[in-house]
């Protein structure tokens, strides 16, 4: 059985019953800065605790309520309390999934950041951040915390307007709307429709040398662009181990892959696990976070319509309030 059905979840779930999270774009005038928001609650059985992880393609801010959770980061493990009215945490670029154990309750709102828009929005320098987390708060001096700010016994569609016009949206506007690199939002674009091309290719397509994309991606997404290409290609093939990819795609997936034991050596490097071990075990959060970029990749495509879910998703488990305005 996977236990992950095991987790009562608010924000939908996977046809095996493994939770999901609730996801929409940004409103329009933040696309430049902001690619896509998610919202995640859900319970945990009595007494129980997973060890999974999270996985992230770019940096995010995520607010999390409830019960703790402990991470392992480059700068070791670490437990996040929520406290009284949450916690506003800033996750760095990834090169690796990140351990992440949660029990009891949790809800999580979730902003997934453009590639090269921390950059123009004040955050740390990637160098600083890859595998971290540091406090939003803390980070910006906050005098009331972003928690605090969201209407918690309204609407979802309320709480994410809360977090767009009390965070992202000042955000902007203090960066007098300078938008992140086109190259870089162009690059992200890349990995998501087909992140098996040389970087020779893509800078031939941009009409720009290859130590230029060198240094803009390096610079807008913290790791090189070969691999940020892998690590587009590994997310995709584990999306599609976890069965939140859609069937179609899968073959295509596959082929990027020279052989088995070439899939085999880059999902073990990305996760710490065979590709078995991945698709056989308890993973509900890894496949939560994979979730919400095939959901992301779909749109960016145009392979979903906007009101239409991932054939992965059970449409008899959505959420079954929809947001209403007050």
């Amino acid at each position: 059985m996977n236990n992950g059905s095991l987790i009562t979840s608010q924000t939908g779930a996977t046809r095996g019953g493994s939770p999901l999270a609730l996801s929409r774009a940004p409103a329009s005038d933040l696309l430049p800065w902001g690619y896509w928001w998610s919202i995640a609650e859900g319970q945990l059985p009595e007494g129980m605790r997973i060890d999974c992880g999270r996985v992230l393609d770019h940096p995010c801010m995520t607010i999390i309520y409830h019960d703790a959770w402990t991470a392992g980061t480059a700068d070791g493990e670490q437990v996040w309390e929520p406290g009284k009215h949450g916690r506003a945490l800033y996750f760095g670029p990834q090169t690796k999934c990140m351990p992440l154990s949660i029990s009891g309750q949790y809800s999580a709102i979730t902003l997934h950041f453009n590639a090269g828009s921390t950059n123009v929005l004040g955050f740390p320098d990637h160098s600083r951040m890859l595998n971290r987390i540091i406090d939003i708060d803390e980070f910006f001096s906050h005098e009331t915390p972003l928690g605090a700010l969201v209407p918690w016994e309204s609407d979802y569609e309320n709480w994410l307007s809360a977090v767009e016009n009390h965070f992202l949206r000042p955000l902007v506007e203090a960066a007098e709307f300078q938008e992140p690199d086109p190259i870089a939002i162009a690059f992200e674009q890349q990995c998501l429709a087909d992140p098996d091309i040389t970087v020779e290719e893509f800078a031939n397509g941009q009409s720009v040398s290859k130590r230029t994309i060198e240094r803009i991606i390096k610079d807008t997404f913290g790791l090189t662009p070969k691999q940020a290409l892998r690590r587009a290609r590994v997310l995709d093939m584990a999306a599609a181990l976890l069965d939140v990819a859609r069937p179609e795609d899968k073959p295509e997936i596959e082929l990027r892959y020279f052989d088995q034991s070439h899939r085999v050596k880059e999902i073990r490097s990305f996760f710490n696990m065979s590709p078995t071990e991945l698709k056989n075990g308890l993973h509900p959060f890894i496949r939560l976070s994979l979730e919400v970029r095939q959901r992301r990749r779909l749109d960016a495509l145009n392979r979903l319509k906007p009101d239409e879910i991932g054939p992965w998703r059970d449409p008899n488990a959505e959420p079954r309030s929809l947001p209403q305005d007050d």
